[in-house]
């Protein structure tokens, strides 16, 4: 006959063994979960550093590029400003007519300046006064003659210096008269000796102040435009203009 005792021993010894093996199992799975999860997180590190490194890169690339296309522009501004000034040239000597040059210096401050609001003055041989040749949105009375050394435009052409207003070209709210609205007075040089100025009032709307591309048209019109009044000038008194048109209408079959 079977002892009870000997049944009961056996079947906890069945559990203990069954509970052994369980325990040894699941303590092999979770070390082997473990090693997975060891194994992800070196996976995932490597990938957020391979990750990281391509946001550099990608960073990288950007600025480079925002580099590039900063000194495409400045390189496409510097090859308009040089056609804008080329063109100038041309058309400040595209004629031997005293009023061609007048209309080619308003045409460049109105359409590349961006002023409707201009005085040009000339200067005779030894004069001591400047004489207003023309002039565009302006009241012309109180300037048709301005004395040399006399107010902003005066002292402007007895040195021989561009007057600008301000660093950012805003117009001379502090002066007075006609001066009132002064932005900047270039002074008209040929070989050294002032010939006139050109003076420059208030901007156009969209304008608030001059750009560096201002100062480099008022450098072509204190030299360019000078020479070129100054020779129509020449030519106009020498009668060589009449000449030149009495050659041209002979040379016509």
């Amino acid at each position: 006959m079977t002892d009870p005792d000997d049944h009961l021993i056996h079947y906890f010894r069945q559990v203990y063994d069954t509970t052994r093996k369980y325990l040894r199992d699941l303590t092999e799975e979770n070390a082997k979960l473990c090693a997975l999860i060891h194994t992800l997180e070196r996976e995932l590190d490597r990938e957020r550093k391979v990750r990281l490194r391509i946001e550099e890169r990608v960073a990288a690339i950007d600025a480079e590029r925002q580099a590039y296309l900063k000194r495409y522009l400045e390189v496409e501004a510097q090859n308009a400003n040089v056609s804008n000034l080329y063109v100038a040239t041309l058309r400040l000597h595209g004629s031997i007519d005293h009023n061609d040059v007048l209309a080619a210096i308003h045409e460049i401050i109105i359409n590349l300046v961006g002023c409707e609001e201009l005085a040009v003055f000339e200067l005779p041989v030894q004069g001591s006064t400047l004489f207003l040749s023309s002039s565009h949105g302006i009241d012309r009375t109180p300037l048709e003659r301005v004395p040399v050394g006399v107010g902003t435009i005066g002292e402007c052409a007895a040195s021989g210096r561009t007057f600008i207003a301000t660093a950012t070209g805003a117009p001379n709210s502090a002066g007075a008269g006609p001066e009132a609205n002064l932005t900047a007075c270039v002074p008209l040089m040929v070989e050294g000796v002032v010939t006139g100025a050109v003076a420059i009032f208030r901007l156009l709307g969209h304008k608030p102040g001059l750009e560096p591309m201002d100062h480099e048209l008022f450098s072509l019109i204190g030299s360019h435009a000078a020479t070129a009044l100054y020779c129509t000038s020449a030519v106009e008194h020498t009668g060589a203009r009449r000449s030149l048109r009495a050659r041209a209408v002979s040379e016509i079959p």
